[in-house]
C-alpha cells in the first residue's frame, strides 16, 4: 500500500516561474517610479499576474519590494573572502558605492525618508536590509581580528558606523560625489588605526 500523497494547500499551485516575475516587476518598478509609486497591483500587472498571486507570497508592497530589492543588489555587493579581511571590506565598499550611484542608491534614500514617518517602512528597511549588512560587515571584521590584520579591541560596531555612514550621508546630501577614491579615503583612514603594528 502506498502512502498517501501531502494535500495540496487550495487554490492554485504557486509557480516559480510566476514568482520569478513577480520580483522582476517589482524591480522594475522601484527603479522607474520608486517606492513611493510602487503598488500592489502596478506589479501584479507588470508581472502578468493576479493581485492574489502577489498576496501568495507576500503581505504588503515592503515585503514584495524589499525582497526584490535585495534580490537585484546583493549578488553585486557581496563580501569576498579573501586572506585579507580590510582588502575584502575595501572590496564590498566600492561594490556598495557602485550600487548607490546607480537606481540602488535612490530606492536606499527613499526607504530611509519614508522610515522617518512610516514605523513599517523603517522596519522592513532595517531588519530586511541595513541590520543584516551590519552582521555580514562585522563577520568579515571578526575574521580580520582573529587573523590579526584588527586590533582585538576594536569596536566593531563603531568601525561599521565609521566606514559606512560617509556612503549614506553622500547618497542621502548629494552634497560630494560617491567615488571610488572617497571610498578608499575612508577605509585607510579608519583602518589605519585599527591595523595592529
Amino acid at each position: 500500500m502506498s502512502a498517501p500523497s501531502p494535500k495540496r494547500p487550495p487554490g492554485r499551485p504557486r509557480s516559480d516561474a510566476a514568482r520569478q516575475a513577480i520580483l522582476e516587476a517589482a524591480d522594475a518598478l522601484l527603479a522607474e517610479v520608486g517606492f513611493a509609486g510602487l503598488t500592489m497591483e502596478g506589479i501584479a500587472a507588470r508581472a502578468g499576474v493576479g493581485k492574489a498571486t502577489v498576496y501568495r507570497w507576500w503581505p504588503s508592497k515592503g515585503a514584495v519590494a524589499m525582497e526584490a530589492f535585495l534580490a537585484g543588489l546583493t549578488p553585486r555587493i557581496a563580501y569576498p573572502c579573501t586572506d585579507s579581511a580590510v582588502d575584502d571590506i575595501l572590496t564590498q565598499m566600492l561594490r556598495l558605492a557602485e550600487a548607490y550611484r546607480g537606481a540602488g542608491g535612490r530606492v536606499v534614500c527613499e526607504l530611509i525618508a519614508l522610515g522617518q514617518a512610516d514605523p513599517e517602512a523603517l522596519a522592513v528597511f532595517l531588519d530586511g536590509y541595513l541590520l543584516p549588512r551590519r552582521e555580514a560587515a562585522k563577520d568579515v571584521l571578526r575574521r580580520g581580528v582573529a587573523a590579526g590584520q584588527i586590533r582585538p579591541d576594536a569596536n566593531l560596531d563603531a568601525m561599521v558606523d565609521a566606514l559606512y555612514a560617509p556612503i549614506f550621508l553622500r547618497i542621502l546630501l548629494r552634497h560630494q560625489p560617491l567615488d571610488d577614491d572617497f571610498i578608499r579615503h575612508i577605509a585607510s583612514l579608519v583602518f589605519s588605526g585599527l591595523v595592529p603594528r
